[in-house]
């Protein structure tokens, strides 16, 4: 057993003991969410397992497992719960948004499509933008991104997608506006560092961009990281 999934056990213990007018299950279902946003999908399962043995009838744990196997890939698994939560009163448009999901990874894009358009929720819209960006409508993209921060202004992935959707279009300096907002929210990680860093190089700021990797690489791996930049910055240049 993981080091990781026996601390947070730990702390699922502490939790349930102090869950005051939580539902029973609810303390698993947060260290569920924990666990699978810290990127331990193992610990995240056996914890909404954990809830839905002590409390059957509550559909959080069970969307839970269906993101969890969206993550990992394993659709059936996936759809399997997303009935079950369906079956025991979910929100109806978490259940979309995630069938959306579960559409997009089957390269059915159309019914993905109708999924994501039924409720304007922020992670709705800003699927439906990314799905968008594939298909090279950047300005719908851009718009429903627009509307994702207006509704969430801490929405990092909409500042994320935002920000890559610019510098399709070679908005380089609109793209780092937005890539730096991202950077700036608490949830920013080497990814969205390594998006910023990208962009500060399409836009020849190769130091900048350098700089901005430091903070996750050092060594011969920032080095290999700014080389493959100046690669792809020349070979742009070449066309």
């Amino acid at each position: 057993m993981k080091k990781s999934f026996l601390y947070l056990l730990a702390m699922g213990v502490a939790l349930v003991g102090c869950a005051g007018s939580d539902t029973v299950s609810a303390p698993y279902v947060r260290i569920g969410q924990k666990a699978r946003s810290s990127g331990n999908p193992e610990a995240a399962i056996n914890f909404y397992n954990k809830a839905i043995e002590v409390e059957p009838s509550n559909p959080a744990p069970y969307l839970g497992l269906a993101e969890v196997y969206v993550d990992m890939k394993l659709l059936d698994a996936a759809k399997e719960y997303l009935v079950k939560a369906e079956r025991n009163g979910a929100d109806p448009s978490r259940v979309a948004y995630i069938r959306g999901k579960i559409y997009l990874l089957l390269d059915d894009n159309a019914n993905a499509e109708k999924e994501f358009k039924k409720y304007e929720t922020a992670d709705s819209l800003n699927a439906l933008g990314a799905l968008y960006d594939s298909k090279g409508d950047h300005k719908q993209a851009q718009m429903l991104y627009r509307r994702v921060i207006s509704m969430e202004p801490k929405y990092i992935d909409a500042y994320n997608n935002m920000g890559l959707s610019l510098l399709l279009c070679d908005a380089y300096k609109e793209a780092i506006f937005y890539l730096e907002n991202a950077c700036a929210l608490p949830d920013s990680n080497p990814t969205y560092r390594g998006n910023l860093a990208f962009a500060y190089g399409l836009a020849g700021q190769i130091a900048k961009a350098k700089a901005i990797y430091a903070q996750d690489y050092e060594g011969a791996e920032l080095e290999q990281k700014v080389a493959y930049l100046e690669d792809i910055i020349a070979s742009r240049s070449d066309k």
